[in-house]
C-alpha cells in the first residue's frame, strides 16, 4: 500500500512549541479525573468568590447576537473610568479602547498590526510563555534580554530593526514591578528610537500597596503606548475571555480591522453582563486580589525560612524559584514533583532562553498549609545529591517527553 503524503503545513507553526504551562495542566487534569489529589501550582489564575448578579431574560437573549467589533461602548466607558480612577490615565472610550476575546489574542493582533517581517521585539526574561510564539507567528524576531540585565542597559539591545519592547508589569512569572522612574526611562528610549512599548498589565491589582503605574500614565499622548489588560486575572474571570487594549486611535483603528477579520466581537452577553455590574464586581474582586498579595508576602516569608531563593518580585501570585542546586535537569525536577508527589509546577525554560534553572510556582489556588508542605518537598529535592531519577526518566519517555 502506497504512503499518502499530506500537503506541508506552515513551518512557523510546526516549529513553535506547545505552551508548557498548558501541557503540564493537561497532566494535572488527567490525574484529577483519576481521583488523585494534585497540588496545582502550575495554574495561571486565582480563584475568586464572585456571586451571580441579576440579568434579565431580555438582556440574555440580546446576547445571542453579534455586537460592535470595538466592544460594547458601555463596557469601554467602564474601563475608561476605571483606568482614570485607579491609574490616573485619560482615555477616550470611543476611539482609544478596543475589546476582544481575552488579552492573549489582543497581544497577537497588536503584533500583527505593528510588525513587518523580520522586525525585532525586545523582552527581558523571564517572559510569559506565549510572547515568543506570538512574535514568530506575526513574522517578527524575538530578542531576549537576560533576566539579570539591568534595565538601564537595555538600550544596547535596540537596533535599527527594533519595533517594540514588551513589558509584563507586574511580571509573570517573577512578580517584578516596574517603577515610575523605570517606565519614564523606557518612554524616553521609545521616543528616541521611535518604537512602541507594549505594556501587558494583566496583574496590575495583585499588590499590597498601590504602587502600580500604567505605561499609559507615562505616555499621555499614547504615541508609543500599547496597553493590554483583561478580566481574566484581576477580576477572576479567565473563562470569560474578555480583554482590552488601550492605545492611540490610529493604532486602535488598524487593530479593529484585524479584530473584525479574526474575531468579529467578544462574547456579547458577557460584555453586557460585565458592563451592567462592573463596579459591583470590582468591589468584590479587588479585596480578594489584595488578599492574594498578602498571601504572597506570607509565602515569601516561608521560602526565606527554609532557604528557597527566587527572583525579586512583589506582584502577581507567582514565584520564580531558583533550582540550580538540583542534581538533574529542571525538567527532571518538574516531572519528579508531578509524577511522584502530585505537585504541579512549570519549568523555567518556558519563560526564556536564560531561565532554564528556575521553576514557576503559582499560589493562586492552594492553601498556605499545602503550599508550605510542597515548598519543603522542593527544598528537600534540591538538597538530595543522590536522588535516583531513573523512574522519572522512564515516565517522561512513556509520555513522549524528552529527557
Amino acid at each position: 500500500m502506497s504512503v499518502i503524503e499530506m500537503p506541508r503545513l506552515n513551518s512557523v507553526v510546526e516549529n513553535i512549541p506547545e505552551a508548557l504551562s498548558i501541557f503540564i495542566n493537561q497532566i494535572v487534569y488527567e490525574k484529577k479525573a483519576a481521583g488523585e489529589k494534585v497540588y496545582t501550582f502550575s495554574l495561571g489564575e486565582a480563584f475568586f468568590n464572585i456571586p451571580r448578579f441579576n440579568f434579565s431574560d431580555e438582556q440574555f437573549f440580546q446576547g445571542y447576537h453579534y455586537s460592535s467589533s470595538m466592544g460594547q461602548l458601555k463596557l469601554r466607558q467602564c474601563i475608561s473610568s476605571m483606568y482614570k480612577s485607579f491609574y490616573d490615565v485619560e482615555t477616550n472610550p470611543e476611539t482609544e479602547i478596543i475589546i476582544s476575546t481575552g488579552s492573549k489574542p489582543i497581544i497577537f493582533m497588536i503584533l500583527q498590526t505593528i510588525l513587518n517581517n523580520g522586525e525585532e521585539v525586545l523582552i527581558q526574561e523571564p517572559a510569559w510563555v506565549s510572547y515568543k510564539a506570538q512574535i514568530s507567528l506575526a513574522g517578527g524576531k524575538y530578542v531576549a534580554i537576560p533576566y539579570n540585565e539591568d534595565l538601564y542597559s537595555w538600550e544596547r539591545y535596540i537596533s535599527s530593526k527594533t519595533k517594540v519592547i514588551i513589558l509584563n508589569n507586574p511580571n509573570n512569572p517573577s512578580g517584578r514591578l516596574f517603577s515610575k522612574d523605570e517606565l519614564k526611562y523606557l518612554w524616553r528610549l521609545a521616543c528616541k528610537y521611535n518604537i512602541f512599548i507594549l505594556s501587558d498589565e494583566a496583574y496590575s491589582d495583585f499588590l499590597l500597596e498601590d504602587k502600580f503605574v500604567s505605561f499609559a500614565n507615562i505616555d499621555k499622548t499614547k504615541e508609543h503606548c500599547l496597553v493590554v489588560n483583561s478580566l481574566s486575572k484581576n477580576m477572576g474571570m479567565s473563562g470569560w475571555r474578555v480583554g482590552y487594549a488601550i492605545a492611540h486611535e490610529k493604532v486602535i483603528y488598524q487593530l479593529l480591522k484585524v479584530n473584525q477579520h479574526l474575531i468579529t466581537c467578544a462574547p456579547t452577553v458577557l460584555q453586557d453582563y460585565m458592563a451592567e455590574h462592573f463596579y459591583e464586581i470590582l468591589s468584590i474582586t479587588m479585596p480578594q486580589a489584595k488578599l492574594i498579595a498578602k498571601k504572597r508576602k506570607a509565602v515569601k516569608k516561608i521560602m526565606d525560612q527554609i532557604g528557597l531563593q527566587s527572583l525579586k518580585g512583589e506582584g502577581t501570585f507567582y514565584f520564580f524559584i531558583d533550582v540550580s542546586d538540583f542534581v538533574g535537569t529542571t525538567d527532571e525536577l518538574v516531572y519528579t514533583l508531578l509524577f511522584d508527589y502530585n505537585i504541579a509546577t512549570v519549568p523555567g525554560k518556558a519563560y526564556g532562553e536564560t531561565t532554564e534553572r528556575f521553576i514557576r510556582f503559582g499560589i493562586g489556588v492552594e492553601n498556605l498549609q499545602d503550599i508550605t508542605k510542597s515548598l519543603v518537598i522542593i527544598k528537600n529535592l534540591l538538597s538530595d545529591k543522590e536522588i535516583d531519577l531513573s523512574g522519572t526518566r522512564r515516565k517522561m519517555r512513556e509520555r513522549g517527553i524528552s529527557c
